[in-house]
Order: structure tokens, then sequence, then C-alpha cells
């Protein structure tokens, strides 16, 4: 139970990093394609990539929390 925060903390920031770099590339899709690509079609990236960027952000905001918890319970413990 003691590495569970590390773990969320960094599946958090993985996907926070895939989910960042989905949404980007889907937003700059139509603009680089000259318009070949309509901006319905680049929906089809921009929703899941914005959906796992909040999810993934609030992960590691849960895993950072925990880790910060059991380093102060660790701390009072060794006192």
């Amino acid at each position: 139970m003691a590495k569970a925060g590390l773990v969320a903390l960094i599946l958090g920031v993985l996907g926070v990093l895939l989910g960042g770099g989905v949404l980007l590339v889907s937003l700059l899709l139509p603009a680089l394609t000259d318009g070949r690509t309509s901006w319905d079609e680049a929906l089809l990236g921009i929703i899941p990539g914005a959906l796992l960027l909040c999810i993934s952000f609030v992960v590691a905001a849960v895993g950072l929390v925990v880790m910060l918890m059991q380093r102060k319970k660790r701390a009072q413990a060794a006192v």
C-alpha cells in the first residue's frame, strides 16, 4: 500500500502527457492539413484527448496527495 501513491502519480503524469499530445495533435490537424481534415473529424481526437487529460490530471493530483500524506505519516512515526 505504500507505493499506491507513487503508482497513481506516475500513471496520472503519463496520462496527462498522452492526453495532452492527442489533444494538441487533434487541434492542429485541421490547420496543418489546409482544410483536408474538417473540425468534425478532428473532434474524434479532441474529445477523448480532453477527457483523458482531465481524468489523468485528477489521478495525478490524488496520487500526489496520497504520497504527501504517507510521507507526513512516516515523519510523525519516526519522531
